[in-house]
């Protein structure tokens, strides 16, 4: 809310927000209802909003799905609601796998009275208030205000749901109100926690104040400009010792035409050499569903850049035995397998275990009579979530904050990240952003 909220003509912070659940969560009209609110509200943030919620996916299914969707995407402000998994605890590992691998804020509501509900069941909506007490969350108590709402304006609980439980137009009106009664910028409560979270480390202190404690430089210390510090020598680079699991480069704002780049070490590694720095898409979707075809896949040996594609070569009526290949478009073929057993490539890039698979369960969910053909492809890519080469950006646009990520996705402990100049330019840095996650 601080970045929302400070953002101003002059300094247009980055906030990335994402939206995260199942179909309550996932209309494309309640997407537009809250981007619209936070646009209107906070008109000079430079706001990054996505939905990748999966309707039918429950926590038991999402917290699969969340290490695709969800931890990469590494938001500002989540905003939360599943189903389920309140007694099989996926929706507790959900709420601490957010504050284990992110620094998120999280926005979590619970469940409105459906269609032919008296009074909305106590055990879902208790269980997420206790979980928000537990983790930190912003809780909207839309399971106490909704039936509220209900009652003081005479209305059956079908008047404002499109079926027996998926709010129509005027109940995702309601739904956005509700939750942007919480969206407030409080700058009187105390937040001990923030600058522990996210840091923010001043290039151009250790010149001026002769500081060392913090950024440093190994060889000569980088000239001194207005608003950071600028180096052009591979002999002379920004170095910082930091404790989190991602770190960025904020550019300093400069008139120079041609900027130089640099080589970007952690830990005195490129950073694509960390095998934690890499994130795969979502599998594709199943043939006439939304639901993917795969809930997760790992990898155990270091990624390659490149686009992974499944091809079924066998099924049986139900989908309950797959045989299937794998390639890589730089890998090449690697491996086949069924969907009884656990796989593991021949290069350990895909891992896909039998309890992920989907398609027996969308021929269910959808009542399909027949399985994908023989030859159905099931495509994902890879994503680094790293920069080995930085390249300065162009800062013209004064307003702008120009964030870079050099690397996210770290054991969430103590690192060095080294910034070596080229020798092609200038590389002007204002500061760098550390996150350090609050769980471990």
């Amino acid at each position: 809310m601080t970045l929302l909220a400070t953002s101003s003509k002059e300094r247009r912070w980055p906030v990335k927000v994402l939206i995260y659940g199942q179909s309550i969560t996932g209309s494309s009209t309640l997407t537009q209802m809250i981007d619209k609110l936070l646009r209107e509200r906070f008109p000079y943030a430079d706001l990054t909003l996505e939905n990748r919620s999966i309707g039918g996916f429950e926590a038991p299914r999402l917290v699969r799905t969340a290490i695709h969707d969800l931890y990469p995407f590494y938001p500002d402000l989540l905003i939360f609601h599943v189903y389920g998994g309140e007694n099989t605890g996926e929706l507790e590992r959900i709420l601490s796998n957010v504050r284990r691998y992110t620094t998120a804020d999280i926005l979590i509501f619970n469940h409105h009275q459906n269609r032919d509900q008296k009074a909305v069941p106590e055990f879902g909506p208790k269980t997420i208030r206790y979980l928000a007490q537990k983790y930190d969350c912003e809780l909207v108590d839309v399971s106490t205000q909704w039936p509220r709402y209900l009652q003081e304006n005479n209305f059956e609980p079908g008047k404002i749901l499109r079926d027996n439980v998926h709010p129509n137009v005027d109940g995702l009106a309601l739904l956005t109100t509700f939750i942007g009664r919480h969206l407030q910028y409080n700058p009187l409560y105390s937040a001990p926690s923030g600058m522990s979270t996210v840091r923010w480390y001043e290039a151009k202190r250790p010149i001026e104040e002769n500081a060392s404690d913090e950024i440093s430089f190994t060889g000569e210390p980088w000239r001194l400009e207005p608003e950071g510090v600028t180096g052009e020598s591979g002999s002379s680079s920004l170095k910082l010792r930091f404790e989190g699991n991602r770190i960025e480069l904020i550019a300093a704002h400069t008139k120079v035409d041609k900027l130089g780049s640099a080589r970007i070490l952690i830990d005195g590694k490129p950073p694509s050499e960390d095998l934690r720095l890499y994130a795969y898409t979502l599998p594709s979707k199943g043939p006439e569903t939304w639901f993917p075809c795969i809930r997760t896949i790992g990898f155990q040996s270091l990624p390659l850049l490149e686009d992974w594609t499944l091809r079924i070569t066998k099924i049986n009526a139900d989908a309950t035995r797959i045989g299937f290949r794998v390639e890589g478009s730089k890998t090449g073929f690697d491996g086949e397998g069924t969907s009884t057993e656990k796989f593991v490539s021949r290069s350990g890039r895909v891992v896909i275990e039998p309890r992920d698979w989907m398609l027996a369960d969308i021929m269910k969910v959808f009542h399909q009579t027949a399985p994908p053909p023989v030859g159905y492809e099931v495509k994902w890519k890879v994503l680094p979530m790293f920069t080995d080469r930085y390249q300065a950006p162009a800062t013209s646009d004064r307003g702008k904050v120009y964030f870079t990520n050099l690397a996210q996705g770290l054991s969430n402990g103590v690192h060095t990240v080294e910034i070596v100049p080229n020798g092609d330019g200038p590389i002007p840095v204002e500061a760098l952003q550390v996150y350090r996650p609050p769980m471990r």
